[in-house]
This record gives structure tokens, C-alpha cells and sequence, in this order.
């Protein structure tokens, strides 16, 4: 492709991944130093590494594309001339970095903003030493191997991950799981939308049912998906490479998409 085109974006998208993970990994091993605030509550932690995390991205996609749009999650968004936009989550998963533990990941995806549509995408889990990335139409790749989600519709035998969603859907996140737990084989709450997406894309779990996230959070990990061969969308309908409007996000292979959209029909969730 010319430069400007996918090719170019995926590697951007890495490159400014990588750089997030380095700053991200410098204060991860010096957590004590960190200065540690709430933005909505006890469950919304923000620090510093967060915003340096988020600062390095930016540097790295205004170095290399900048007229380009950049919207993330701890400063917000900075106007563009181009038809792209960046996605970004610096630190996706921060009460687990804050914990010390290993699920939380550095997203940074490019959405086309004529249609909507995301281009390029990164997602590196910094302490598993993984890069997840993919490009419209190229496939979903992990140290030059492609990814394929393998089908199944045996509910039984599936491992989803979930979130609760946000504070007015939480109430009713005691009746999702009791519509799940009776057919599936497990429920996993990683606390990552990022880190469980690309679980999905990679094979490490079924799928996700994500409610409540906002465009950065998943963008990035919803193209991997896609060009893994899963179906996205919400509880409603499929929206192929593309954020659903509701910010609930269903990821899985495409039969077994069906089959739990009809289960969380069936189990309100909001």
C-alpha cells in the first residue's frame, strides 16, 4: 500500500503501542513511587503512569501522522485535518496494573472517521511480552502468525470473558451470570476489555461480553477480532468492523455469536 494507506497505519499503531508499553512497564516495576486518584469513584483509578503512558503514545502518532485526530482516555481529544482518528488507551486494565497483576494492555486503533470504520490496530499485554495487532482486510497477527478464531456452537464448552458494565448496568450484573453460568463451561472477569478481546482473537478464551465500554477501551481489540474471523457487534446486532453505538460489545466466532446473543436476550442485562 502507499504510504498513508493500512500498512502504514498498522505499523503506527505499533510502533505507538510499543512506545506505551515501555512507559507503562518503567512504572510498573516501581509501583510504590506512584501517586494513585479516583475519577468516578473507587473503581476509576488514574496515576501518573497513566498520563505518561498516554503522553508517549501521543508523541509517537504526532511524530508520524500528524495531522491526524488523536481522542484518548486520560486527555481527551485533539482535533484533526485527516479522515483518521486515534483510539487510545494507555493503560487498559489500571486497578490490575495498580495491583501488580498481568491483565491490563496498551490499545491504540485508528478509525476512519467518513465511515466509521477501524483500520489498524494494536494491542500489546506488556508482562505476557505480546503484541496482538491487525489491518482492515490483512488479517490479525501475533509475531507473524495469523490468528483464527475456531467456531464452535457447544455452549458448554465455553469460556467468556465479561465485564459488569457501567454503574447503571452493574445492578443488574448478578442476572446476566445467571443467565450464562447454567450453559457455558465458565465466566471470567479479567478486568480488561482490551486484555479479554485479544483473548478472544487469539484463542485464550470464546468470547466477551463487554457492556458499558466507551470507543477506546475496545476499538483496537474489536478489529482483532474481526479480522481473526469472529462476528462483533452488541445484544442487538452485528456491527462488522465497526464501534457499536451502544458501547455494549459481544465478540466470539460467528455461530456461537448467535447463540449467546440469544442467551443475553433472554438474561437482561441493563
Amino acid at each position: 500500500m502507499t504510504a498513508g494507506g493500512r500498512d502504514d497505519l498498522l505499523t503506527i499503531a505499533k510502533d505507538a503501542a510499543r512506545e506505551g508499553e515501555r512507559v507503562a512497564m518503567e512504572w510498573f516495576h516501581q509501583l510504590d513511587r506512584l501517586s494513585v486518584e479516583e475519577k468516578a469513584g473507587p473503581g476509576d483509578l488514574v496515576s501518573q503512569a497513566d498520563r505518561d503512558t498516554e503522553d508517549a503514545i501521543r508523541a509517537t502518532l504526532n511524530k508520524a501522522r500528524p495531522q491526524d485526530a488523536i481522542f484518548g482516555e486520560e486527555t481527551g481529544r485533539s482535533d484533526g485535518a485527516s479522515d483518521i482518528e486515534w483510539l487510545v488507551d494507555p493503560i487498559d486494565g489500571t486497578t490490575n496494573y495498580l495491583y501488580g497483576r498481568a491483565d491490563w494492555a496498551v490499545s491504540v486503533a485508528a478509525r476512519r472517521l467518513s465511515d466509521k470504520a477501524i483500520v489498524a490496530a494494536a494491542v500489546s499485554e506488556p508482562v505476557l511480552g505480546r503484541l496482538t495487532a491487525a489491518s482492515l482486510g490483512q488479517g490479525t497477527w501475533v509475531e507473524g502468525t495469523r490468528m483464527t478464531i475456531l467456531d464452535s456452537v457447544d455452549l458448554e464448552r465455553v469460556l467468556i470473558e465479561v465485564n459488569f458494565g457501567r454503574a447503571e448496568q452493574k445492578p443488574f450484573a448478578g442476572r446476566m451470570i445467571d443467565g450464562l453460568i447454567p450453559h457455558v463451561r465458565d465466566v471470567r472477569r479479567g478486568g480488561s476489555a482490551a486484555c479479554a478481546l485479544a483473548q478472544v482473537a487469539t484463542g485464550r478464551a470464546n468470547a466477551a461480553w463487554l457492556p458499558g465500554l466507551q470507543p477506546w477501551d475496545g476499538a483496537a481489540g474489536l478489529l482483532l477480532v474481526h479480522e481473526a474471523g469472529g462476528t462483533v457487534g452488541d445484544s442487538t446486532r452485528e456491527s462488522p468492523g465497526a464501534w457499536p453505538e451502544s458501547g455494549d460489545v459481544l465478540a466470539a466466532g460467528p455461530q456461537l455469536w448467535k447463540s449467546l446473543q440469544q442467551l443475553l436476550i433472554c438474561a437482561p442485562q441493563m
